[in-house]
């Protein structure tokens, strides 16, 4: 069998060779006897031998399941066998790991003292110890001598050894002995892995189950059955795009809810009117002395000319226009992905009716998207009136003025005025008087708008745009003659709902099984 699967003597299979033995006279264990570690290749072994033996060692003994028999000549140094150092990878802790020391009857004369010390954990030591144990040799399998005498054998040798025999005594020699000890260190780790086991077995079969519910128990045959499947479908899905519009849908570790993928957005838009206010503070003194070159009529010396004010609060705040809209754009590409995602988590297995989902998805959010974009135009040409209630307004540019001027009256070191030294008198108190009104204005408009225009993009992109989708999705329940082009499934959905039914068995049959162990 090992010719065949593997070649003759050529390399190493990942497929095993199953033997199974029935006794009542042997222990009830599975033993894996994986490959010694080659360091070169011999004949027509491939060149990376080496490290095709170590892969395939260390896919077994990383498996938290097995406990690891570490095996041993006797007559090498433990402290430099890579198989210890494999383990000790895969195992830092010890939990798993067991020395196995062979070959006593080797040992050169003068070393035996040396080999107990091992046997006892005395030089390198592991957590579970050492057991060592005495095979048949080489000539004794060509004689064809019997496991029973082998045992006897065995027995008599740590019997009557002057150093090994006290090994015997401790329980730490022969085959008998390690196989007790094996089976109670079996029963113990699976004691141990059972809590862990039970938690991966569920894990998966809640897994399970919701791949398979999310593909379907099976595609109903007559037109009724097929319309209320579809109807079923559609309704978990615009179930979740409701739970989205209303930011309540159930969002996975390291996910985060749309809302808040949104709620990002309006921060920054709040920072961009903060930004905006900032620059017409900045530059208000180069902007004033210009409008009132341009705009001033009749009026004398230091009088605040309106139409200078206007024209630099309509010039800044149409600056907005653009971050608004770009606001919007991130907005529609945000709410647009969480749709289709949404809808191919639900539509996956059947390719038509995903698409149909998505082709109403994109129409719908060009139609949301382009009536937004004309409510900010709107609200924007709105604020080109500049217009604030009058209580309002003058509460606002009375904690200006305080600010500006200290108590006794003088004017105070303003940072929102940046002044020349050339300036006189009744121009620097034009421009303080001018300055006051538009951080006022400014203030209030970038409250307004810090809301408003949120408000804009919420009410047609999440609130409007589900609805309508809701809606679209209903009525793709009135096209009866679509129902089989819709429910078209990809090639391999029914093998998928067949594996995963055959899993959830499995699993199922698994927890019941440890279950009554536990018991």
């Amino acid at each position: 069998a090992q010719n065949t699967i593997a070649g003759n003597g050529v390399g190493i299979s990942h497929e095993l060779i199953n033997l199974e033995i029935t006794s009542p006279e042997v222990p009830d264990l599975t033993l894996i006897d994986l490959p010694g570690i080659a360091r070169v290749a011999v004949g027509n072994q491939p060149q990376d031998i080496g490290l095709q033996i170590k892969a395939l060692i260390k896919k077994y003994i990383q498996r938290q399941q097995t406990i690891n028999l570490v095996v041993v000549p006797c007559n090498v140094d433990i402290a430099t066998t890579e198989a210890l150092s494999m383990a000790h990878e895969v195992d830092p802790d010890g939990d798993r790991t067991i020395g196995i020391l062979t070959k006593p009857d080797l040992v050169d004369k003068g070393a035996e003292k040396n080999v107990v010390n091992v046997a006892q954990n005395l030089t390198y030591r592991l957590k579970k110890g050492y057991m060592i144990v005495k095979c048949r040799g080489q000539q004794e399998i060509t004689d064809k001598l019997s496991l029973a005498e082998a045992t006897k054998k065995e027995m008599m040798f740590f019997q009557t050894h002057p150093y090994f025999r006290v090994l015997l005594e401790e329980g730490k020699a022969t085959v008998p002995r390690l196989a007790e000890r094996l089976t109670t260190e079996l029963i113990w780790h699976i004691n141990k892995s059972l809590p862990l086991l039970e938690n991966q077995i569920r894990e998966s079969h809640l897994s399970a189950v919701e791949e398979l519910r999310q593909c379907g128990e099976h595609i109903p045959n007559t037109d009724a059955d097929k319309m209320f499947f579809l109807v079923e479908k559609i309704k978990v899905f615009n179930r979740n795009i409701e739970r989205l519009v209303d930011g309540e849908e159930v969002v996975k570790e390291k996910e985060t809810r749309l809302y808040n993928k949104l709620r990002e957005e309006f921060k920054n838009w709040v920072l961009v009117l903060a930004a905006n206010s900032q620059k017409v503070k900045n530059i208000i003194h180069e902007e004033v002395s210009k409008y009132e070159n341009q705009y001033r009529g009749k009026e004398l010396l230091g009088f605040v000319n309106y139409k200078t004010f206007e024209t630099i609060v309509q010039q800044y705040i149409q600056q907005l226009v653009e971050p608004a809209l770009s606001m919007l754009q991130k907005t529609v590409e945000t709410v647009r992905q969480t749709f289709i995602d949404t809808a191919k988590t639900h539509f996956g297995e059947f390719s038509n009716l995903n698409q149909t989902a998505r082709n109403k998805i994109e129409d719908i959010k060009t139609k949301q998207a382009e009536t937004a974009a004309n409510m900010i135009h709107l609200q924007f040409r709105m604020e080109q009136l500049v217009y604030c209630q009058d209580q309002i307004y003058s509460e606002i540019l009375q904690r200006m003025r305080e600010q500006a001027f200290n108590t006794d009256g003088s004017m105070s070191q303003a940072p929102s005025l940046k002044l020349s030294a050339s300036n006189n008198s009744s121009s620097v108190s034009s421009i303080t008087e001018i300055g006051m009104h538009l951080n006022a204005y400014f203030l209030e408009t970038s409250k307004r708008l810090a809301n408003q225009i949120p408000f804009i993009i919420q009410y047609f992109m999440l609130q409007e745009n589900g609805d309508y989708l809701q809606k679209a999705m209903m009525q793709i329940l009135q096209e009866k003659d679509q129902y089989s082009w819709l429910l078209q499934e990809q090639n391999e959905t029914a093998l998928k709902r067949k594996f995963l039914k055959e899993k959830i068995y499995r699993l199922t049959q698994a927890r019941r099984a440890l279950y009554k162990f536990s018991s």
